[in-house]
């Protein structure tokens, strides 16, 4: 019986030693395994392997949308090779006016009038190496310069960049120049002026001379209604011709008002980046009774922004239509998309103006325009 006993004991305690030496194994290789595991977490301070790189803010999403918005759609053909050469020299020259380094050499962009992601990526990538030589001038400077330089590529009246802080870029830089239209001191009133500055005068021998600032058209105002008063008063008066004032005028649609005095010819050809889009022509619906039909003359200057004998200086060449392209930050790219070109010659006037037939300053303008339509109607 003790020896049954002691031959168990001894096989347990052989099993316990067993036991204990299995899990000491287990535990040093648990314990090994944590070590290196805390070894491979801890971070490198010894220079050995670099930290990433932050690549600086240009607006880089801006920039994209707005680049694509301005090749696309520009009537004018704008190329990617034009539009980013210009807005990379602009960057470079906002730099330095800042008392920056600007050294990096153009890529080689695509001249072609669509845009082109491996072009963009270029320049981007030269953009972000400029701002991180120099962190001092922010990305809002940086994307406001590039787009102000990427318009000029393709200079129009109505291409225009507002920016993020209210600040507009104009793409053109044609001066706009010349006095704001104004009634003769004689003559009796047909009325105004209104909201659109219309106001009219009958002048001895029958001559009617209206004005007008803008061609509004809204809820409670329409330009067209407004001046078929104006010439209603004109003809009961024995009105013999007409002179439009239009120096200053803003433009707008005057398709209605021009339809008064046409029979349904066509005004204007409109053109597109692809091709034309259509031809204008009067509405004969809208043409006025015969003793409206007299002779006229438009008086036009520098600040007119958009038939007959046409008196003063040549108009600032405004005639077309943009698309506006709202940007992340809430800033917009304006972007020409119609030009209108003249109907019965193809001419186009868009950024070139309208010529008069004859030339005269502000100051004599007026009187000018008198004298040539006294000649019309035999006066």
């Amino acid at each position: 019986m003790a020896g049954a006993a002691r031959a168990r004991e001894g096989e347990h305690a052989r099993r316990v030693a067993t036991l204990s030496f299995s899990e000491m194994r287990r535990a040093i290789f648990g314990l090994l395994t944590c070590v290196a595991i805390i070894a491979a977490c801890q971070v490198d301070t010894s220079g050995g392997s670099p930290a990433p790189t932050r690549t600086p803010d240009i607006k880089r999403s801006k920039l994209d949308i707005a680049y694509t918005a301005f090749v696309d759609q520009d009537v004018h053909h704008v190329t990617s090779k034009k539009a980013l050469e210009a807005a990379l020299e602009a960057v470079k020259t906002e730099i330095k006016s800042a008392g920056g380094t600007a050294d990096a050499a153009a890529p080689e962009f695509q001249d072609v009038d669509e845009p082109q992601i491996a072009d963009f990526n270029k320049f981007a990538a030269v953009v972000s190496g400029l701002a991180a030589k120099n962190p001092q001038i922010s990305s809002d400077r940086i994307a406001d310069a590039a787009l102000a330089g990427m318009i000029k590529a393709s200079p129009d009246c109505h291409t225009q960049y507002l920016s993020a802080s209210g600040r507009v870029y104009n793409s053109s830089t044609s001066a706009i120049n010349g006095a704001n239209a104004a009634l003769p001191a004689q003559g009796t009133s047909l009325g105004g002026p209104d909201e659109a500055g219309l106001a009219g005068k009958i002048l001895p021998g029958g001559i009617a001379y209206i004005t007008w600032r803008q061609f509004i058209f809204s809820g409670t105002y329409k330009i067209t209604e407004k001046l078929r008063g104006i010439l209603d008063k004109a003809v009961a008066q024995g009105a013999r011709g007409w002179i439009f004032d239009l120096r200053g005028n803003l433009g707008g649609d005057a398709v209605d008002l021009t339809s008064f005095f046409l029979n349904g010819e066509q005004t204007y050809i409109v053109l597109i980046k692809t091709g034309t889009a259509g031809t204008a022509s009067g509405n004969k619906d809208l043409r006025l009774p015969e003793q409206y039909q007299l002779p006229i003359v438009v008086i036009v200057n520098g600040r007119s922004a958009s038939g007959s004998e046409i008196v003063g200086q040549k108009t600032v060449g405004c005639v077309g239509e943009t698309i506006p392209n709202r940007l992340s930050d809430g800033s917009e790219i304006h972007v020409t998309v119609q030009e209108l070109v003249g109907a019965a010659t193809g001419t186009k006037y868009n950024n070139t103006g309208i010529p008069p037939d004859v030339s005269a300053d502000d100051v004599t303008a007026g009187d000018k325009a008198i004298e040539v339509l006294k000649q019309k109607i035999g006066q």
